[in-house]
């Protein structure tokens, strides 16, 4: 399944659900999901399928592996009653083009960024003037971001104030469904509920001040919207994560080209040093890092405002932004 995060305007404000991607259309998995417990005899049908299938992501995936059956379920029966379908209650449970948006997936308990791609690595140490150490080749590391500054498919992305040089990083990433500590690689993957998009955005000019005092990432990441996912969440049962394409676009124009091949480390040596000695819950996300050639630093290329960013990744989907606003004065 493709797992979505949508809105619906209705008389009494925006409403959100939890969904998954049929075609063109999005299916509301909890109305889905009540209609056939009410088929099915159950007299508290509704309140039975809000408690397994939340609107909350989060919640969902703390519900795992049992929400994951019921959303297959729900999912099964909306497509045999068809994209037409309205519940016994008049709901639909089938929403086209136009007539839902798109949010973020998740709002992720934490997000933890690694740094997996060679090249890119390479070419950031070397804005410092630095070679890259045989460490790095060690261990995968990481550096944790703002999960409040979130965004999500299709959003325009405020430029920040205060930076002259803002860039994209395009990235894959994880998201839990199962809490562990000190998992083993060989185990890992039974503890992902799927992968993702995401676009960890930078202001370059500032990263590198912030550098030259010692410090790790700091303003040049924590910004509003600072951090996208998208469009969905693909469940392992559909996609390999360790065989995806990914395309960057830029105003239609293809920029680079990449691949998960280009990783170092394995999604699941990620995994087994994110919960080294740590908990992990549901709803963590754990980040490649950027591809290789994945942003403007590396290819020398830097954004305006009014540009919109594309990250296609094969069996995902396309992650789309534009950026708005001003450099500053």
């Amino acid at each position: 399944m493709k797992l979505v995060t949508f809105s619906v305007s209705t008389q009494v404000g925006e409403v959100v659900r939890i969904g998954a991607l049929h075609r063109d259309f999005v299916v509301d998995l909890c109305a889905a999901f009540g209609w056939h417990l009410c088929e099915r005899g159950v007299y508290a049908a509704p309140e039975l399928a809000n408690d397994i299938i939340p609107a909350d992501m989060v919640q969902f995936l703390s519900r795992w592996p049992m929400a994951r059956e019921a959303a297959e379920t729900a999912f099964s029966f909306a497509r045999n009653k068809g994209t037409q379908a309205l519940s016994p209650s008049g709901a639909k449970i089938f929403y086209g083009p136009g007539e839902c948006r798109l949010l973020a997936p998740l709002r992720p308990r934490r997000i933890k960024d690694y740094l997996v791609y060679e090249e890119h690595k390479k070419q950031a140490i070397k804005q410092k003037g630095l070679d890259l150490p045989d460490l790095w080749y060690r261990m995968p590391t990481y550096t944790n971001r703002n999960h409040l500054g979130l965004a999500g498919p299709g959003d325009d992305i405020a430029w920040p104030s205060y930076t002259e040089k803002l860039d994209f990083e395009f990235e894959l990433a994880l998201v839990m469904a199962r809490g562990g500590r000190d998992i083993e690689a060989s185990d890992a993957m039974e503890f992902v509920a799927g992968i993702t998009i995401y676009n960890d955005w930078s202001a370059r000019d500032v990263q590198a001040d912030e550098a030259r005092i010692g410090a790790g990432p700091g303003k040049s990441k924590d910004f509003d919207q600072g951090n996208v996912l998208g469009p969905c969440i693909v469940t392992l049962d559909e996609i390999d994560p360790s065989n995806v394409e990914m395309i960057l676009r830029v105003d239609g124009e293809e920029w680079a080209r990449g691949h998960t091949r280009g990783m170092k480390f394995s999604w699941q040596q990620i995994i087994e040093n994110a919960s080294s000695g740590e908990t992990i819950f549901p709803g963590d996300v754990f980040a490649s890092g950027t591809m290789d050639r994945g942003c403007c630093l590396e290819l020398g290329r830097w954004i305006e405002p009014g540009m919109r960013i594309e990250m296609e990744a094969k069996g995902i989907g396309i992650l789309s932004n534009r950026i708005v606003g001003s450099r500053p004065a």
